[in-house]
């Protein structure tokens, strides 16, 4: 439990997160637990992000919430049976049902934070396993099939995953920035520099490989069952997309906006960017944390 101090801040340190381990089929799941036992389940959801990307932000939400995290397979704490996996979302959300229900039992319901790549993991939870979300927040999910040039940004990532096998990880990054629309690095535009960042390590390395080579195109990708969210919804669940105001025209953004144009909705707007609750990124864990409560209630 994390307690609330006069200030309204929460007390890091008296939270405790208790770490296990969950064998699926293919990989082996890190996870980590904190919050009172009882206590309704959020469930944060990253990828490539993990554990350690959402703790700060799990910090905020624990003291009345039990607060799942988790390494996606392939990254992190989490290995495969076999490295050369793709990263299909279905599976990926398969696994978030089988934490939940290993750490909350097999009727629990919970809420889900998903981002990013997560973020469609979210949408794969919610399509497949509806009867185990209360609400999903499905913030800035990077999908092709829902903008107007979804066969121009496929094919661009195509020709990423090309050049990472042709020319290397470095450069197929700066090519992915560029898709993204994100800021490239100190140096300028690196869509085509084969130099690496100041000391990189072997995982850094070896996790931007598999997003690019195993998770860029089954990720963004991922075709969305519309039909099932709407199911979704008309059986209690609520799915809710949200995106940055200061992530301007980045590919996520307009997929959040363009697949809640197809539920007949407007995505719903949070302070910050892309990862708005990462500290080491610039990001306010505390108050992306009021946003989601809101976004929740």
């Amino acid at each position: 439990m994390s307690p609330v101090s006069e200030e309204g801040r929460h007390d890091m340190t008296s939270t405790t997160w208790t770490p296990g381990t969950l064998d699926v089929p293919g990989a082996r799941l890190h996870h980590e637990v904190a919050g009172p036992d009882g206590a309704p389940v959020v469930v944060l959801v990253g990828h490539p992000a993990g554990a350690d990307d959402f703790r700060d932000l799990g910090e905020h939400l624990a003291n009345d919430h039990r607060v799942l995290l988790h390494d996606p397979r392939g990254f992190g704490a989490s290995p495969l049976d076999d490295p050369d996996d793709d990263a299909d979302p279905r599976r990926l959300a398969d696994d978030v049902a089988a934490l939940l229900e290993a750490v909350a039992g097999p009727d629990a319901r919970a809420d889900v934070f998903g981002s990013s790549g997560g973020a469609v993991t979210g949408l794969a939870f919610a399509a497949r396993h509806p009867q185990r979300l209360r609400v999903l927040v499905a913030h800035e999910p990077p999908l092709f099939g829902v903008l107007p040039d979804a066969a121009e940004r496929r094919a661009d990532a195509e020709r990423i995953v090309a050049t990472l096998h042709e020319q290397g990880v470095w450069p197929a990054m700066g090519a992915f920035m560029a898709l993204a629309g994100f800021e490239a690095p100190e140096g300028g535009d690196t869509s085509h520099d084969p130099q690496p960042p100041a000391d990189p390590t072997g995982q850094h390395v070896a996790a931007m490989t598999r997003m690019i080579g195993k998770g860029l195109l089954p990720v963004c990708g991922y075709d969305v069952d519309l039909d099932a969210l709407r199911a979704a919804e008309a059986s209690g669940a609520r799915v809710v997309l949200a995106a940055g105001r200061e992530s301007g025209r980045q590919l996520a953004r307009r997929g959040a906006e363009g697949l809640a144009a197809r539920l007949d909705r407007e995505a719903a707007m949070v302070t910050g960017g892309h990862v708005d609750w990462v500290p080491w990124m610039g990001g306010d864990p505390e108050r992306f944390a009021r946003q989601l409560r809101a976004l929740l209630a």
